[in-house]
């Protein structure tokens, strides 16, 4: 299929680009994005979490009374999970919660998003993704004139745009992303994906395969 390009003016710059149908014109696999998604929101739990069990804890060393006579419970150790200042029972460790997911169904999930995308036209593609200078009113200037002031938006470009991130990254609701290192939950988390010619042909490459 081919692609309008707009210019950053907001009009037509009279030219197509190919996007390639097994990239942007697949029948969206809904299981596989949510699996894709589901790995990519595990991966980001820190897994940190501890507490301290019997053996971790201070103390305990001597038992704090005799055995009998004395008509409580018999203990040997301050250290119980039942005393004030003892170790945790069935304490929390850390943990890795990734989930490793095979690279084909990966790749799936994200031809699925821009396939769902592309038919709801949210995609929209710039001759060139540029700012006058790194300034938000010159990004602000630059979504007003394509109509997407207020919009949640993704913006895939091509390599790591300096000027544009520091003149969007004020905006609320905007994501700047290479096209490379885009996930699933990436291009599904927005209203409108902004992109330009270069990134189209980045995931033409990465996803045809």
């Amino acid at each position: 299929m081919k692609l309008d390009i707009l210019k950053t003016n907001g009009k037509k710059a009279g030219t197509k680009i190919e996007a390639q149908d097994s990239v942007f014109a697949v029948t969206p696999n809904e299981h596989v994005v949510y699996l894709s998604v589901k790995a990519e929101l595990a991966a980001l739990r820190a897994g940190t979490h501890k507490t301290k069990t019997r053996a971790e804890v201070s103390g305990g060393g001597k038992k704090p009374y005799k055995q009998k006579g004395r008509g409580g419970a018999r203990a040997g150790s301050t250290r119980s999970p039942i005393w004030v200042g003892g170790g945790h029972a069935f304490a929390l460790e850390p943990r890795d919660y990734s989930i490793k997911l095979p690279r084909k169904v990966r790749q799936l999930a994200r031809r699925s998003v821009l396939s769902d995308k592309i038919n709801q036209n949210a995609i929209i593609v710039l001759d060139e993704l540029k700012v006058g200078a790194p300034k938000t009113k010159e990004f602000l200037s630059l979504l007003g004139n394509l109509g997407l002031t207020g919009k949640k938006l993704l913006i895939l470009t091509s390599y790591f745009n300096e000027d544009l991130y520091l003149a969007g990254r004020n905006i609320k609701n905007i994501a700047i992303i290479e096209a490379s290192s885009a996930s699933a939950y990436d291009l599904i988390d927005n209203e409108v994906i902004l992109t330009d010619v270069a990134s189209i042909e980045i995931l033409n490459n990465m996803l045809s395969n």
